[in-house]
C-alpha cells in the first residue's frame, strides 16, 4: 500500500515538474517569438532609415536633371534667342541645379561607401580623367588642360568612386579658377607603383582657416562660386578607403594644387 502511494506521489511530482517546465518553455517560446517580431520590425525600420537618404537623393536628382536639361536647351537658344537678362536667369538655373545634383550624387556615394565593400577592378585612370574633363568643360567656360602623357596607367580601384573623386576635384578647381589659364590636371606614375594625380588652379588660393576646413561639410570658403563642401569631404573618404593620400598646397593670391596618390592595388583588408 505504502509502495503504491509512493509511486503515485512520485508520478504526480514528475507530472507537476513536467507541467511547470512546459509552462516555462511555452512562456519562453512566446517571449522569443515576440522578441523576434520586434527585432524584425527594428531591422526593417533600420533598413528603411539606411536607404532613405539614397531614396531622397535619387528622387531629388531625377527632377533636377530635367531642370538642368531644360536650362541647357534654353542656353543653347533652341526655343529661340535670349536677351541678356533672360540668359543670366538661365545661367543661374543651370549652375544651381548642377550644384544640387552634385550634392545628391555625393550623398549617394557617401552612403554606398558605408554599406558596401569596394568593387575593385583594373581601371585606366588616364581615360577616366579625360572623360571627366570633357564633361566638366560643358559646364565651366574655362580651359581645363590635361597633362597625361604616356600609355595606359592601370590601377585596381573602385571605378565609380574614382570617377566621383576626379569629378569632385576638377569641379572644385574649376569653381575657384580665376585666370584665363584655367586649371591643369596632371597624371603620372606614382613612386614605385600606383598613380599620382595633381589638380592645379590659379585662383585666389586658401587661407589657413580655409585649408583647415577644406574637408568639412557645408564649409565652402570664399570662392565666387560657393559650393556645399560635401564634394571635398566625400573625396577624402574615397582616397582613404583606397589607402591613398590627399595633400593640399595653397597660397593666397597664387592658387592651389591638390595631390592625390593612389596605390596600384589597395590592401586586401580594404
Amino acid at each position: 500500500m505504502e509502495a503504491n502511494i509512493f509511486s503515485f506521489v512520485s508520478l504526480l511530482s514528475v507530472v507537476l515538474v513536467l507541467s511547470v517546465l512546459a509552462v516555462v518553455i511555452i512562456a519562453q517560446w512566446q517571449s522569443n517569438r515576440e522578441l523576434h517580431r520586434k527585432l524584425t520590425k527594428i531591422e526593417i525600420r533600420n533598413d528603411y532609415l539606411e536607404r532613405r537618404p539614397a531614396m531622397i537623393s535619387h528622387e531629388i536628382r531625377t527632377p533636377l536633371s530635367l531642370v538642368q536639361g531644360s536650362a541647357e536647351l534654353l542656353a543653347e537658344e533652341t526655343p529661340g534667342p535670349l536677351n541678356e537678362l533672360q540668359r543670366s536667369f538661365v545661367d543661374t538655373i543651370f549652375e544651381n541645379s548642377r550644384q544640387a545634383i552634385d550634392i545628391a550624387e555625393n550623398f549617394l556615394i557617401d552612403l554606398n561607401m558605408e554599406i558596401r565593400p569596394l568593387q575593385l577592378q583594373e581601371i585606366n585612370i588616364r581615360a577616366i580623367i579625360a572623360d571627366t574633363a570633357r564633361e566638366i568643360r560643358k559646364i565651366f567656360p574655362i580651359p581645363i588642360n590635361i597633362d597625361a602623357a604616356g600609355g595606359l596607367l592601370p590601377i585596381y580601384a573602385d571605378k565609380q568612386l574614382i570617377r566621383q573623386l576626379v569629378w569632385n576635384l576638377i569641379n572644385n578647381a574649376a569653381r575657384h579658377a580665376e585666370s584665363e589659364d584655367g586649371i591643369t590636371v596632371r597624371i603620372e606614375n606614382g613612386e614605385g607603383t600606383g598613380a599620382h594625380i595633381s589638380i592645379t588652379d590659379n585662383g585666389g588660393g586658401m587661407t589657413d582657416q580655409e585649408l583647415e576646413n577644406l574637408f568639412t561639410p557645408f564649409y565652402s570658403g570664399s570662392t565666387r562660386r560657393p559650393g556645399s563642401g560635401i564634394g571635398m569631404m566625400v573625396s577624402k573618404k574615397i582616397v582613404d578607403v583606397h589607402h591613398g593620400k590627399i595633400l593640399v598646397d595653397s597660397a593666397v593670391g597664387i592658387g592651389t594644387v591638390i595631390h592625390i596618390i593612389l596605390p596600384h592595388v589597395p590592401p586586401k583588408d580594404s
